[in-house]
This record gives structure tokens, C-alpha cells and sequence, in this order.
């Protein structure tokens, strides 16, 4: 018996799509955790890019109550170590001993860390704050041999033992063990034409070798990159970051870039370059398998900023300007923490969209802050991505206001728990589920301009639901955000807007039990980055393949803009139903990237499995990686598994396409074409084969549906028509 709640996520656009449906079939007594990582650690995501000592600086006793207990925010970034010694410390100056070294006695001397006034924050987080810190650009002194790269402002220490002994100092004697941090990146997005330089590389192995040698419980990694986008030119970019494990020979802790979307305005929505949700999860496995196979390590990541911003500081006041007089006119400060609020919606809708991700691998991502700084007062008071503001942006105001960035933890609070097993077969919908003792917890992110009916089917057990609350965000026809929380106490509806986010809290009258303990295991193919034209193919092997009860195939996809979208991919020899998103024009910028996420039969894996990877159209594309997610244990019958099953499933080529498109289908049934408000606009019958359709349509974007003749089971493909 199934326990179906129903809620609608209405997620509307400029561009009106037609709705999409989805299914979410959720087992709230089945444990599965991935790579043995069963409980959410919300140290590792849920943080706030501040220290303590900030926090102590700023918040009052009631702040402190409210973000540290109610919605149990965690900390993670701080910026400056070698830096800051020498700008403010005054601790740095050359041994004349040792020509080119730091005289060590004289800057201990200097040190006197303490944790005076932090009580409460000890109590909360216990013996590590848990940061992770990255040092500021020209962090080291001259008497270190300073090199610096051609066309670049950026100098690093060419006496790379110098400058490691300095760092590994500094981290231990410039914090008391409560304050030091738990990562450690030399520098904070350093200049791209460092990429090469082996020195560069040195530096890192050379510090993570110090700390190593003081015994400090400090990991080092790098290189901390600006940019996470290494989908780009058809996978080509990958060894932009590739080279860098190469040149520490894979020995740091852990690896390191940010990871933002880049927005600007078209003159009706916000677009740019998205790598957030399935472009990441592709760079995310395809450096993985690199790591794995050449180096039998596990990919570990550390991601100090992420997020989302209009990258036109200039423009961007324009567009919101042109917002706020149409939508919300005004003046004086309010009026300009309204028109920020568009901003503050940008960033923490790619920073879910991120965590997201992040959540989805536990077995590599070690921490993960959002750019929600705490305060920029003392250096402007305007900067975009502080969660406190100076009432009137005025330095001397003892008055913080709150800006809408909070809605990022309010969002995440009270998310904790289990995994449990679940299972979706809309790529579009980013979702989660857990059990803490006897909540249900669903969380949700919809990565499309497309409206969704999301229909969840939950297991039914002995225990009687006694509310749920519904706690959504989204984002209003005026582009500001919208954040509610609703208490049903029957099965609800939900309305969100675009690109809307929602938590589901299903509340039992008693503990839901655990009555299996599952785990999701991962095995990566054994070549990455590979760009090609036709098809190829990639081998994942299982060395300890056991009875599979459910399969996940994820290929991670990039082509240039202009290329068709179209992707073919079998299994084992066997056709998989490989859906185009609603969200692909979205996150096309100047690539296609995505990742296939395909649940597939259970009965297609082997101990050696052949994934083969077509582009129909003749034009190359790159994969990053093919990846197999298995849980073993007591198969689940193929009807069960959503999209496990090609029965219904086509592939429309060319698309996008002009006034003629051809749709392959494995049955025999119906073609429909639908506009963005559901008008019924062509019919035609398939046959189990190739189907012409010839049309008249205009440029827009259609729906396709293709009706089962045997079971009226309905597919459902995005039309471009350019």
C-alpha cells in the first residue's frame, strides 16, 4: 500500500512552460545511506562564511540565541593567516641567521591567542569552531624570493620551505585549538596563469608536509580556484584542475575551487552561466574517476564560497532600479534594502541549488560555506552578500538590519536526520529525504522555468501522520523573494515560484522505525574527460557486485551552445530513456552541461558494464565521466523503479529544430505537441521506429507527450523550434 501526498510546485516564468509531472516514491523505513555516510552532518553545508570572533564582535545575547540554537547555524570561512600577520601582526621579519626565513622566536613571541568571551560558542560547536580558511593574495613577505607570474598582480614565495615553515607557524600559535581552523588553503582564488608552475604546486605539498611535521589536526588543500566550470569546451577544461592533483601528485587532504552562477539580464529574466545542481554533480564525478583511477584515492572537495551574483556591478544597480520603480517605487534606505532583496534571491537560490549537490555526495564533499558573509561594515558597508546591514549603510549606525540572505539557514532549519531510500525520475527536481525519530523530511529545489506537480508516493508503516508543515521560498512576479511555512493538517498544495524551493516536514504521532539499513555504493568508469564526435563508450567495473536492488546511471554531458541537445545512451547494450531537462536552456551559457541521472533496471549490471555514449546529430561533445550508484540488497521490481523502464520512452532529433522534427520510439502509440499554456496544437500516430513530424510552428518552446498505445503511459520532451 502506498500513502500518496500530493503537492503542487508552481513554479512560473516569463516564459509559462506547461506543467510537468513528477513522482517521488519514498521508503521512510529503508536507511540508504551513500559510501556509508547515513546522517546528515550539517557542519557540512549549513554554514555561515564567519568566525567566532565576529560573531562575539557583533551579534547580541538574543542574535546568538537565534542563530546559533534556533536555526543552529554552523561556521565555516575566514580570509587572511600569513597575510594578516604580516599587514597588522607585526610579526614577520627576516632571521639574520637565516637569510630568508622568519626569525621563529621572534614571532611566537609576538602571539597570544585566546578564547576570552567565546563560552557560548564552545559550548555550541565544541572543541573546533570548524572553519575553513584561505589566505589573501601577496600574503608573504619580499625576503622570501617573490616571483610573479607574466600579466599577473600576484606574487608567491619562490623559497617554498620558507614560506611553508611560515604558514604552518602561524597556524599553530596564531589560534587556540578551538579557533584553528580545519582547512587550509594557501591562497584565496589565485591568478590563473599560476597554472603550470610547479613551484606553485610545491608550495602546497611543501605546507601540508609542515603541518603534518608540527602535528596539527589541520587539513591542507588547494588550489582553491575561482571557477568551477571545468565542463567547458566539451570537457576539455577538466584538466585545468586535473593538472593541479598532477602537480601535488595527489597528496593534499583536499581539492578545492568556488563554484558560483554568473547572472546578468536579458531584459525579462535573470540569466548567464549556471553551474549549479547537474553541471556540478558532472565535474563533481568526472574529477572522482579521475582521482580514483589514477591515484586509488577518493576525491575529496572543500568548497569555501559558493553561491550565485550579477556579475555587472553597474548594471546591475540599473536593472534593479528598473525593478523597483515598476514593481515597489520608493526611496531612502528600505527602498534600497527592497531592491537588494532581488540580489539576496539570486544568491541563496544558487547557493540551495549547490548544497544541494553537495548533500548528494557526502563521500567527497568535506565542507561547503555559502558567500553569506556575517558583516561588511568596516570595508563597505554596501558589499552585496552580508547577511547584517548598518541601518542607512552608515558605518557610525549602532543599528544592524537583517537582510533576506537569512532566508538561505531559514530555509535549512530543522533539515537533519537519515538518509532514507527514495527515489525520483525528474532530472529537473533536486531532492532529498530523511527521517529524524518521527519526522519525514522531503527537501526540494526545482532547477527549471517549468511548473511541476510533484506528487510524493510515501511508503505506508504502522505510524499515523499527525501534520505537516510546509516551509517554502520562491520568488515573487517582482523578482524579490517569498519564504512561508504552512501547517496542514491534511495533504496539502503547495504554490512556489520559479525556480522554487520547498521542505516537506510529514509529522507521525509516533517514531518512524528503521527496519532496513541500506548504503549506496559508487563506482566510477574507468576514463574521464573525454571529448569525441559519434559515440564512445566507457567501462565501469564492480569487483564486488552483489545481489542489486536498485542502480543509478549518471554521465555527466557538455557540447557547445550550438550543438544540438540531443543524447543517445545504452547500457549493457540496452536503450535508456535519456530525458532533455526543462531546465536546459536555463543552464545552457556558453556550453550545454548537464548530467543524465537515469535510474535503470536492476538486472542491466554487471561486474563489467558497457555505457556508450551516442551524439545522433555528428557533432562532437565531451562526458566527464559515466558513473554507476548501486544499493545491493532485495531487488525491486522494475515497475517500482521510476524511469527504470524504457516502455513509452523517445528521443525527438533534431532539437532544437526548424519545421521538421523525427521522434524515435520503441512502441507503438501517439505524438502530441502541446504550447507553453496547453493547447493541444498537432496529433499524430508512431509507430515503434522513426516518426516524421512536419509543422509550422513559431520559435517557442512546445511540449511533446508520447502516448503508450499498450498502457496509455504518457513521456513526456521539451520542443525547441528556433
Amino acid at each position: 500500500m502506498k500513502k500518496s501526498l500530493s503537492i503542487t510546485l508552481m513554479l512560473m516564468c516569463t516564459l509559462g512552460f506547461a506543467q510537468q509531472q513528477v513522482s517521488i516514491k519514498i521508503n521512510p523505513t529503508h536507511t540508504r545511506g551513500i559510501e556509508g555516510h547515513k546522517e546528515l552532518d550539517r557542519s557540512k553545508y549549513f554554514n555561515l562564511a564567519a568566525n567566532v570572533n565576529e560573531m562575539k564582535k557583533v551579534l547580541t545575547p538574543e542574535q546568538e540565541t537565534e542563530y546559533l540554537d534556533n536555526l543552529d547555524m554552523t561556521l565555516g570561512r575566514r580570509l587572511g593567516l600569513v597575510f594578516s600577520e604580516k599587514r597588522w601582526g607585526n610579526s614577520i621579519q627576516e632571521d639574520p641567521n637565516r637569510p630568508g626565513y622568519i626569525d621563529v622566536e621572534y614571532f611566537i613571541n609576538k602571539q597570544n591567542p585566546n578564547d576570552n568571551g567565546l563560552e557560548a560558542y564552545k559550548a555550541k560547536y565544541g572543541s573546533k569552531q570548524g572553519l575553513a580558511l584561505h589566505d589573501r593574495h601577496n600574503a608573504y613577505p619580499d625576503f622570501m624570493d617573490l616571483y610573479i607570474p607574466d600579466g599577473s598582480d600576484q606574487a608567491m614565495p619562490g623559497n617554498i620551505d620558507a614560506a611553508a615553515e611560515l604558514a604552518a607557524l602561524a597556524l599553530k600559535y596564531t589560534f587556540t585549538d578551538f579557533q584553528r581552523p580545519d582547512f587550509y588553503e594557501i591562497v584565496n582564488e589565485p591568478d590563473w596563469r599560476f597554472g603550470g608552475e610547479q613551484r606553485f604546486y610545491d608550495l602546497h605539498t611543501a605546507v601540508n608536509d609542515k603541518v603534518d611535521e608540527l602535528g596539527l589536526d589541520v587539513k591542507v588543500g588547494g588550489p582553491c580556484n575561482s571557477v568551477s566550470y571545468y565542463y567547458r569546451r566539451e570537457y576539455d577544461r577538466l584538466t585545468n584542475f586535473t593538472d593541479f592533483i598532477d602537480g601535488t601528485n595527489a597528496e593534499l587532504d583536499f581539492y578545492s575551487f568556488h563554484t558560483y552562477d554568473y547572472m546578468g539580464w536579458d531584459g525579462n529574466d535573470f540569466v548567464g552561466s549556471i553551474s549549479s545542481g547537474l553541471p556540478l554533480e558532472g565535474v563533481f564525478d568526472g574529477i572522482a574517476a579521475f582521482m580514483h583511477n589514477k591515484y586509488g584515492k577518493e576525491f575529496k572537495f572543500v568548497g569555501s564560497e559558493h553561491g550565485a551574483y550579477f556579475t555587472d556591478a553597474a548594471k546591475k544597480e540599473e536593472v534593479y532600479e528598473e525593478l523597483g520603480s515598476q514593481y515597489f517605487p520608493g526611496s531612502g534606505f528600505e527602498y534600497e534594502m527592497e531592491k537588494r532583496n532581488i540580489d539576496n534571491f539570486i544568491m541563496v537560490n544558487g547557493a540551495i541549488a549547490n548544497t544541494l549537490t553537495f548533500m548528494n555526495s557526502p563521500h567527497i564533499v568535506e565542507k561547503a560555506v555559502p558567500f553569506i558573509l556575517l558583516e561588511s561594515s568596516g570595508w563597505d558597508p554596501k558589499y552585496y552578500s552580508s547577511l547584517l546591514v548598518k541601518e542607512n549603510f552608515q558605518k557610525s549606525s549602532s543599528k544592524w538590519v537583517e537582510s533576506r540572505l537569512i532566508d538561505y539557514f531559514k530555509f535549512f532549519k530543522d533539515v537533519k536526520g537519515r538518509r532514507v531510500e527514495f527515489w525520483n525520475d525528474d532530472p529537473d527536481i533536486q531532492s532529498f529525504a530523511f527521517v529524524n525519530d518521527h519526522q519525514l523530511i522531503v527537501v526540494l529545489h526545482n532547477q527549471s522555468n517549468t511548473e511541476a506537480n510533484v506528487n510524493l508516493e510515501v511508503d505506508e508503516f504502522s505510524g499515523k501522520v499527525k501534520d505537516v508543515l510546509v516551509r517554502t521560498l520562491g520568488r515573487k512576479v517582482d523578482f524579490r523573494p517569498e519564504f512561508k511555512e504552512e501547517t496542514y493538517a491534511t495533504l496539502p498544495e503547495v504554490t512556489l515560484t520559479a525556480q522554487g524551493s520547498g521542505v516537506v516536514f510529514v509529522n507521525y504521532e509516533s517514531s518512524i522505525p528503521e527496519e532496513e539499513d541500506l548504503d549506496e555504493k559508487v563506482y566510477y568508469s574507468t576514463t574521464w574527460g573525454q571529448t569525441f564526435t559519434g559515440s564512445k563508450d566507457f567501462v565501469i567495473n564492480i569487483d564486488d557486485l552483489q545481489q542489486v536492488r536498485s542502480a543509478t546511471l549518471r554521465v555527466g554531458v557538455s557540447r557547445n551552445k550550438d550543438n544540438p541537445k540531443d543524447v543517445e545512451i545504452t547500457l549493457n547494450g540496452s536503450k535508456l530513456n535519456v530525458q532533455l531537462e526543462d531546465c536546459a536552456e536555463r543552464i545552457t551559457g556558453d556550453d550545454y552541461a548537464t548530467t543524465k541521472i537515469i535510474h535503470v533496471n536492476p538486472a542491466l549490471v554487471k561486474a563489467e558494464n558497457k555505457v556508450t555514449v551516442n551524439f545522433p546529430d555528428g557533432k562532437s561533445g565531451g562526458v566527464g565521466s559515466a558513473v554507476l550508484r548501486v544499493t545491493y540488497g532485495e531487488p525491486i521490481a522494475t515497475s517500482e523503479v521510476l524511469g527504470s523502464s524504457p516502455s513509452g520512452s523517445f528521443v525527438i532529433y533534431p532539437n532544437p529544430g526548424k519545421d521538421t522534427f523525427e521522434v524515435k520510439a520503441n512502441e507503438v502509440g501517439s505524438i502530441k505537441v502541446y504550447d507553453a499554456k496547453g493547447a493541444l496544437l498537432l496529433e499524430q500516430p508512431a509507430v515503434a521506429g522513426v516518426n516524421k513530424v512536419k509543422h509550422n510552428l513559431n520559435k517557442g518552446v512546445y511540449m511533446v507527450n508520447f502516448v503508450s498505445q499498450r498502457n496509455d503511459a504518457i513521456s513526456r520532451q521539451k520542443l525547441i523550434v528556433q
